[in-house]
């Protein structure tokens, strides 16, 4: 088969082979011209062919070699699979890859560090720092996990509480209390925790209750807001006369 250059017209004889190598895209020996090789193909030989301005006898094709042998026709490097040029061409661009999936990589294993920590291994971090506690929601977001809100129980102050016996259940005792979150953010409801002392300030009855013992159905489920005083009371069996005083905590 025979193909021409589309630039100075120079007829080269071709194989399969050189015109799949580079997908049909060649060199021309003559001007250094890449042309489309598929384009010119046929089977015979141009009755009329310019060599760069010389006329050429057809009996100088029959001596023309491959392309491994000859620089007439030449298969381009960044397009041949079989090039032997191909990996000092395509080494900066496959360093320049690596290296960015590299840094990716980095950047992921980094998030998942955090997000363990986060979870895991520093709950505290997230309870003390509201800003770690956004950055781990943020990363739980993305990958499809729940994250723990931020939590600082020093934020949140008491305004009031008191102890009277129940109107109906003399054995019976009725604590009210009111609590406000001082923070800039949302947080879960504390634990609270009743102990009632003796003379001698001994623990003679001590019960913790849950947010979800203390609080209604609907706010039990929710974050604590901030500014916003919150009012509950609770009941309690009465310890006996050994208690004379009592003790309300947050934990």
């Amino acid at each position: 088969m025979y193909t021409q250059c589309s630039h100075c017209k120079a007829v080269f004889r071709v194989t399969m082979k050189e015109l799949t190598a580079a997908q049909g895209l060649l060199r021309c020996g003559e001007c250094d011209t890449i042309f489309d090789a598929m384009k010119a193909l046929s089977t015979t030989i141009p009755e009329e062919r310019k060599f760069a301005g010389q006329t050429h006898d057809p009996s100088v094709l029959g001596d023309l070699k491959p392309p491994g042998a000859d620089n007439n026709i030449r298969v381009l490097p960044g397009r041949s699979k079989t090039s032997h040029e191909q990996p000092e061409k395509t080494a900066p661009a496959r360093r320049r890859k690596s290296s960015k999936l590299l840094v990716a990589s980095l950047a992921i294993l980094g998030l998942l560090l955090v997000l363990q920590l986060a979870l895991f291994g520093a709950r505290g971090w997230a309870d003390k720092n509201p800003f770690f506690a956004k950055l781990s929601q943020s990363i739980c977001t993305l990958v499809g996990c729940q994250s723990p809100a931020p939590r600082d129980l020093r934020q949140i102050k008491m305004l009031s509480h008191s102890v009277y016996t129940h109107p109906n259940s003399p054995n019976v005792l009725i604590i009210s209390s009111s609590i406000e979150n001082e923070a800039s953010f949302e947080q879960p409801y504390p634990m609270l925790e009743i102990s009632f002392l003796n003379n001698n300030a001994q623990v003679v009855a001590l019960r913790r209750f849950r947010p979800e013992e203390y609080l209604s159905a609907e706010m039990a489920t929710q974050l604590m807001p901030p500014g916003l005083p919150r009012a509950f009371s609770l009941n309690i069996a009465d310890p006996g006369d050994k208690a004379v005083r009592f003790q309300l905590n947050l934990l």
